[in-house]
């Protein structure tokens, strides 16, 4: 079963800030302390997260020294602190709990590390992560690409209230992967299917099956590279 969605929408700077640090995370050490010091914060009652952690907690852009060794969110982020805790310890939890590095130069590691995005909720990062890739693409692999971003931005969708525009990206997204049919190395028929019967239940306002796990690259592509 795939993570919780993303929900509680947080400021559209604060987002993509977010989901920036996230994607770095994968390569680059201090994007990943980073993040670490973010779940860290997140964890404390008072801010405490040691003076090495603040410095990189303020150095992220939301938040200001409140004495040695903590911090505090600046202004109108405070508000959000909950959303962003819950995001930032979901990738966190993600990126331990997956220590086998991936390639992000090559569109199997991107497809990789887009599961594991989306088994943790975090849907928006998954957009982000594969747009990059769907620019490069060409023929039945961009549309493909685009049908996975689009699934993507449906579960964002939900996440945040919006149920019209789940339906109709879900949908979109749908009749892509289906004319892309096997354009990416994915194990991905049973995953549209269950991914149909979701569409299926929303649109007639039945209880909805639960959200699949996102597909991951084949044992057959993965043994090839």
């Amino acid at each position: 079963m795939a993570g919780r969605p993303d929900g509680d929408a947080l400021p559209l700077g604060l987002r993509n800030r977010l989901a920036e640090l996230i994607l770095e995370a994968f390569d680059a050490p201090p994007a990943r302390r980073a993040l670490e010091a973010l779940a860290s914060f997140c964890r404390s009652e008072d801010g405490r997260v040691g003076v090495d952690a603040a410095e990189r907690l303020a150095a992220f852009g939301c938040f200001a020294p409140a004495g040695s060794g903590r911090v505090q969110l600046l202004g109108t982020h405070r508000a959000h602190r909950d959303a962003l805790c819950r995001r930032a310890a979901a990738a966190w939890a993600m990126l331990e709990s997956h220590t086998v590095p991936t390639d992000g130069s090559t569109l199997l590691g991107l497809l990789t590390r887009a599961a594991w995005l989306a088994d943790a909720g975090l849907y928006f990062e998954v957009h982000e992560l594969l747009e990059p890739a769907w620019f490069r693409a060409e023929g039945a692999e961009r549309v493909a690409l685009q049908g996975l971003i689009q699934v993507a931005v449906a579960f964002h969708h939900l996440g945040n209230g919006n149920r019209d525009g789940a339906v109709s990206l879900l949908s979109e997204g749908l009749a892509k992967l289906e004319t892309a049919g096997a354009a990416l190395a994915l194990d991905a028929s049973e995953w549209i299917r269950s991914l149909g019967a979701l569409l299926t239940a929303w649109r007639a306002g039945t209880p909805p099956p639960p959200i699949p796990g996102w597909p991951t690259p084949s044992e057959a592509a993965r043994r090839s590279t």
